[in-house]
């Protein structure tokens, strides 16, 4: 396939690119290296691409399957049955539907991603303030804050979206028994845990029938590298949520490109955990190059991403971000924008090749002299 052109970003008088920090997307139109896109650098094979530019001519002219034809390539891929499956165009299309069309009461631990919080309805949603400086997610207390708010839904994200913490196993089992038990339901992101050491074996998708009350999420661009095809996914065995998560989407809701990939992942599972391993490897080295900046506390990481606090004696996380891009066209991002104290000291930091990741620890090193 030709790479895309890529062209200057146009700058503002300050001299900090517009364009690019007022997007979440459609970087790839430009000149940077991106250390936000969180995506698997390692994935799609070759094979694959050859693949889908030999297909090209046919799937840009043709209608997708419907839904229902979809759900069962999805089933195929994830093995997991096609009635407990929803596909989506990305996780962002059934956030609206989960906590604006259902108009779900719920729970949030934060800092986490900003969808769930910005999405739910005026008056319905209950934030649980991670502490810091670990922002571990306490389920004991949480179970409790669920019960005490009368919530529909608490959720959760493991590994969590911007510390790249799990919650561990045990303790989301306890927070799906406790929940069933106060009739409310668990939503569970699940969008990165491939790259945990743990796998998808810790995966409350394996227990979905013990808990109807579980609704797990799922992005597949950040496990495999296709964020630009927006596939996500729904797993329950609620079939009334089901039922009504369905109904909310259109017929061709996942298009031809999305389809040529799900009929083609079975076939490519090899790839991928070989993938996700050498993600993991590349992820740890950052982890520790990140953790020799002297006064840089940096949590370990279970994503593909890692969450930092900047030294003390640093400028904030945005004026930082700014001088990577005009100095040096490295895209970071601060977490100001989050439900987070003193958000700016805070950078997320996505894994790239052991290379790249070289590159930006040198970069913030020396940004900060």
């Amino acid at each position: 396939m030709n790479t895309p052109a890529q062209v200057d970003v146009p700058l503002k008088p300050d001299g900090v690119p517009d364009l690019v920090n007022r997007f979440p997307g459609g970087y790839w139109k430009y000149d940077i290296t991106d250390f936000v896109l969180l995506v698997n650098p390692y994935f799609p094979p070759q094979g694959f691409l050859d693949e889908l530019r030999e297909a090209l001519p046919r799937l840009i002219t043709c209608y997708p399957s419907p839904n229902e034809q979809m759900v069962q390539l999805l089933a195929d891929a994830v093995k997991t049955p096609a009635d407990n499956l929803v596909v989506c165009n990305g996780v962002a299309e059934l956030i609206p539907i989960l906590l604006g069309r259902l108009g779900m009461r719920i729970a949030v631990p934060v800092p986490t991603f900003n969808p769930y919080e910005t999405t739910a309805l005026p008056g319905r949603l209950s934030r649980f303030f991670l502490p810091s400086p670990d922002f571990e997610l306490d389920v004991q207390r949480y179970a409790a804050f669920a019960r005490t708010n009368a919530v529909d839904a608490a959720i959760v994200i493991s590994p969590n979206n911007p510390t790249s913490r799990m919650v561990p196993y045990p303790d989301l089992l306890y927070l799906a028994s406790a929940l069933r038990a106060q009739q409310q339901l668990l939503l569970i992101d699940e969008s990165f845990i491939e790259f945990s050491e743990v796998g998808r074996s810790a995966s409350l998708e394996n227990h979905l029938l013990e808990f109807p009350n579980v609704i797990v999420l799922k992005s597949l661009g950040k496990i495999y590298g296709t964020c630009g095809l927006r596939i996500g996914y729904a797993a329950s065995a609620n079939e009334q949520m089901i039922k009504e998560m369905r109904a909310a989407l259109p017929t061709w809701n996942v298009n031809t490109f999305g389809e040529f990939f799900l009929s083609k992942l079975p076939h490519l599972a090899h790839a991928a955990q070989q993938s996700w391993m050498r993600v993991g490897s590349d992820r740890d080295k950052l982890y520790a190059d990140l953790r020799s900046i002297d006064g840089m506390r940096v949590l370990k990481p279970d994503a593909n991403f890692v969450f930092c606090e900047l030294p003390p004696y640093w400028p904030d996380g945005d004026v930082i971000a700014s001088r990577l891009l005009n100095d040096r066209r490295i895209l970071i991002r601060h977490n100001g924008g989050k439900t987070l104290q003193n958000g700016r000291r805070f950078l997320r930091i996505a894994c790239r090749t052991e290379a790249d990741n070289k590159l930006l620890v040198e970069a913030l090193k020396a940004v900060a002299d």
